[in-house]
């Protein structure tokens, strides 16, 4: 297996595991174990952008996203380009909005959480599970395409 590869396969399955991560650290807060919620959350969190820096580090090496998936029997159909695109969107977007929760939430954390910023917390974060959970499928279905295994 060469390195391309095995970057690949361990960012898809920090992908495919942190949203079951993330519904372990909500099983703790809600046994009122905030301090272990806070710290399973940012520690998920910080393997998961290191993940995606490395792997976003080889897709630039390799010359681009395009150079990865290039020889892929799927890659110029309209349902790869949906899947690609779609998984890139939402990953953003979830990633941002995880790291303002967290930013807030740190800074808030056992000052005025849980408070009157709790409903807001638990809110972005279901939309921020919902986010990981749609990256992690469209993760694994650009990876299985990217490499000719479906």
């Amino acid at each position: 297996m060469n390195v391309t590869i095995t970057i690949m396969t361990a960012v898809l399955l920090l992908t495919l595991f942190s949203p079951f991560g993330v519904y372990y650290g909500v099983k703790i807060a809600k046994k009122k174990d905030y301090k272990a919620h806070r710290k399973i959350q940012n520690i998920i969190f910080i393997v998961c952008v290191i993940g995606v820096l490395a792997l976003e580090g080889l897709i630039r090496s390799e010359g681009g996203s395009g150079s990865l998936a290039s020889s892929s029997n799927f890659y110029d159909t309209k349902f790869f380009k949906i899947t690609l695109y779609s998984h890139i969107i939402v990953a953003i977007l979830s990633y941002l909005l995880w790291a303002i929760l967290i930013i807030i939430s740190n800074n808030k954390f056992q000052k005025s959480l849980p408070g009157k910023l709790s409903k807001f917390h638990k809110t972005t974060g279901y939309i921020i599970f919902g986010g990981l959970i749609y990256t992690a499928i469209t993760a694994l279905l650009v990876y299985m395409m990217t490499l000719n295994i479906i």
